[in-house]
C-alpha cells in the first residue's frame, strides 16, 4: 500500500453512517438544543505527542486531532457520517464539465490573530503547497505536504489543481486539471485547513514548532504561546471570537479549555480515565473493553470506520487459480473473528468499501458463504484435494483494523488448517511489509484499506493492479469522473470483479472507540480520529 494519508471524496446526498451494535457501546448524538452547559475543562490523552501545529505537513493522527481544533476546512464531515457540510466556506458549486468549483466563504470569520478569513488566504494555503518554489513552501522532504501530494498528484505541473484564483473577496474558484471526482472531500480533510497568512509570514521558519507565537486558524480552540509541553500536554483555550453557534444562538465552542494530555501506554490512559484525571480516551482496544464496560462512571462510544481489514492472497500454485482463492476466502469464519478477537467492536465485511459509502453495493450480503465442504471441493477441482503448504504474514504492530495483529493471523490459520492449507505464519517491519505486499511478493497477508474518507477512492488507492487491468480501468474512470451516479455504478462494477478474483478477502469492519466519562456529551467518534471538540460539553 502506498503511503496515502488522506484520499477523499464524499457525494452531498450521501446518508450520514449509521452506528454499529457494540455491546455495551452507546449510540452517540448531536448535542440536544438547550441542554449544553457552557464552560470547564475538557481533558483527552494523546498516544504521542504532535509534530507539528502545520495542518498542511499534519502526518499522523495525534498532530491532525489537534490541528482540528485550531484550524478549519471549506467544508467538512456531518459528525459521524458521508454528508459533506458547509464550514468556512458557506456554499459552493461546479462546472458542468467538473473542472472549476467555486466557493463562498462565510463573512465576518477572523483568525485568532485578528486578521479577516478572506479569498487571498485561501489562495496563499493552496499556493504555497502547490507550487515547490512558493517562499512559504519550505524545505523539500518525503513528508512535506504529503497528503496534497498523494491526493492531488504532486506539485507544481504535476498536481491536479491547476488555478486557485480569488475571484472576488469572499470567492475562491479552484480548477482542476481535469474532471476529479473526489476533491470535494479531499478538501473536508483536516490537512487541508487554512492558516492565517499573517502567523505563516510573521515567522515563516517557526510558526508551527512548539515554540510557536502564531500557529493561528479560525478553529473554535485557539493556540497560546507555551501551551505545548513536549511530552506532557498541549492546551487549548475558547476562541471568544468564533464565528459558529448551536441551533438556539448560544456561541459556540461550550467548553473554556480542552488539555490534550500525552500518555503513550494504554493501561495509563484507562487508569487515569477511571481515576478522574482525563474526560475521554481515544483508540481504545479490545484489551481495554472489559475494563470500560465494567466501570459504571464511563461510557463506550462507537463508530464503524471507513477502513475495511482484508486477506491478501498473491501467491504461487495453486494460489494462483482463482479456484484456490475461493476455497481460501470460504475457509475463514469473519463473525467468531469478530466476537472473540474485536470483542464485538466490528461486523463481517462483505466487500473492501464500507457501507454507506458510494459504491457499496447493498445486495451484496457476504463476499463468500462459510463452506469448508465447498472449499475443499474446489481444492480438489485444482489438484490439491488434501490441500498444501504456504505462509500467511501478518503487520508487526497494533493497527485500526488489526487490535491483535497475530492473534487475527492465527485464528485465520487455524481455518485455512480446517481445510487442509497449512499456513505458516511471519511478519517483519512496517517499510519492507508494506513493500512486499505491494509487490506481490507474500502468498497470503493481512491488509486493510486506507478509509481516510468516505469515498472508495480512497479504499483502493493502491490504484487494485492486484485485480488486472480491468480493474484498473474502472478505478481511474471512477476517480476522474464527476457524476456521482455514474461514479456509483462504476466502484460496484469493481466489487463484483474483485468477488469473482477472490484475490482480496474482506474480513471485518472495526469500529473507532472512545472511552468517556458520563459528564461528558456531544462527543461523536471520528471514523478516522480526528473529531473536533467545538460541541462537545461537560454534564454533571
Amino acid at each position: 500500500m502506498p503511503v496515502r494519508l488522506v484520499l477523499a471524496a464524499a457525494i452531498l446526498a450521501l446518508t450520514a453512517c449509521q452506528v454499529a451494535p457494540v455491546p455495551g457501546a452507546s449510540t452517540p448524538t448531536p448535542t440536544p438544543a438547550g441542554a449544553a452547559e457552557v464552560g470547564g475543562t475538557f481533558r483527552i490523552a494523546l498516544t504521542a505527542d504532535p509534530t507539528t501545529l502545520d495542518p498542511w505537513n499534519a502526518n499522523d493522527a495525534n498532530t491532525l486531532l489537534v490541528t482540528r481544533q485550531i484550524f478549519e476546512t471549506l467544508v467538512d464531515y456531518e459528525p459521524g457520517g458521508f454528508k459533506i457540510v458547509p464550514k468556512l466556506a458557506e456554499s459552493w458549486s461546479v462546472s458542468s464539465d467538473g473542472r472549476s468549483w467555486t466557493f463562498a466563504l462565510r463573512r465576518g470569520v477572523k483568525f485568532h490573530d485578528g486578521t479577516d478569513l478572506d479569498a487571498a488566504a485561501v489562495v496563499l494555503n493552496f499556493e504555497r503547497a502547490r507550487l515547490v518554489a512558493h517562499p512559504l513552501h519550505g524545505a523539500a522532504g518525503a513528508d512535506r505536504y504529503r497528503a496534497y501530494a498523494a491526493l492531488l498528484g504532486g506539485f507544481d505541473d504535476a498536481s491536479l489543481i491547476g488555478r486557485v484564483e480569488a475571484k472576488d473577496a469572499l470567492t475562491v474558484v479552484v480548477t482542476t486539471k481535469t474532471a476529479f471526482g473526489p476533491l470535494l472531500a479531499d478538501l473536508a480533510m483536516p490537512s487541508f485547513a487554512i492558516v492565517s497568512p499573517k502567523s505563516m509570514q510573521d515567522d515563516p521558519a517557526g510558526w508551527s514548532a512548539p515554540a510557536s507565537s502564531g500557529a493561528s486558524g479560525t478553529g473554535p480552540l485557539v493556540f497560546r504561546p507555551g501551551a505545548w509541553q513536549p511530552g506532557q500536554q498541549l492546551a487549548l483555550e475558547r476562541n471568544a471570537a468564533y464565528w459558529a453557534k448551536d441551533p438556539l444562538g448560544t456561541q459556540l465552542p461550550y467548553l473554556d479549555r480542552v488539555v490534550l494530555r500525552v500518555i503513550k501506554d494504554e493501561s495509563a490512559r484507562i487508569a487515569e480515565l477511571r481515576s478522574g484525571g482525563l474526560d475521554a480516551v481515544r483508540d481504545v482496544t479490545v484489551a481495554s473493553l472489559s475494563t470500560v464496560k465494567a466501570d459504571p462512571n464511563l461510557q463506550l462510544l462507537a463508530r464503524s470506520a471507513w477502513s475495511v481489514s482484508y486477506l491478501g492472497i498473491a501467491g504461487a500454485a495453486p494460489l494462483d487459480k482463482v479456484e484456490a482463492r475461493r476455497a481460501v476466502a470460504m475457509a475463514v469464519d469473519k463473525p467468531l473473528l469478530v466476537t472473540t478477537l474485536y470483542g464485538g467492536a466490528g461486523k463481517p465485511a462483505s466487500q473492501l468499501l464500507a457501507p454507506g459509502m458510494l459504491g457499496y453495493d447493498d445486495t451484496v450480503l457476504e463476499f463468500y458463504r462459510l463452506d469448508t465442504a465447498a472449499a475443499k471441493r474446489l481444492l480438489a477441482d485444482v489438484g490439491v484435494p488434501s490441500g498444501f503448504a504456504t505462509e500467511l504474514w501478518y503487520p508487526p504492530a497494533w493497527r485500526a483494523q488489526y487490535p491483535d495483529p497475530k492473534r487475527v493471523a492465527e485464528s485465520v490459520a487455524a481455518d485455512l488448517a480446517k481445510i487442509g492449507v497449512v499456513a505458516t505464519l511471519r511478519t517483519e517491519g512496517a517499510a519492507a511489509y508494506r513493500a512486499d505486499a505491494n509487490a506481490g511478493r507474500l502468498a497470503l497477508w493481512l491488509g486493510e484499506t486506507w478509509g481516510d474518507s468516505a469515498d472508495p477512492d480512497s479504499s483502493f488507492s493502491d490504484g487494485g493492479a492486484w485485480a488486472g487491468d480491468v480493474v484498473r480501468e474502472l478505478l481511474r474512470r471512477a476517480r476522474y469522473e464527476a457524476d456521482a451516479s455514474k461514479r456509483t455504478e462504476l466502484y460496484k462494477q469493481v466489487s463484483k470483479l474483485i468477488q469473482q478474483d477472490a484475490s482480496r478477502v474482506p474480513l471485518v469492519q472495526a469500529e473507532a472507540l472512545v472511552a468517556a466519562t458520563k459528564k461528558v456529551r456531544g462527543l461523536v467518534p471520528h471514523p478516522i480520529g480526528v473529531e473536533s471538540y467545538g460541541q462537545v460539553w461537560l454534564g454533571k
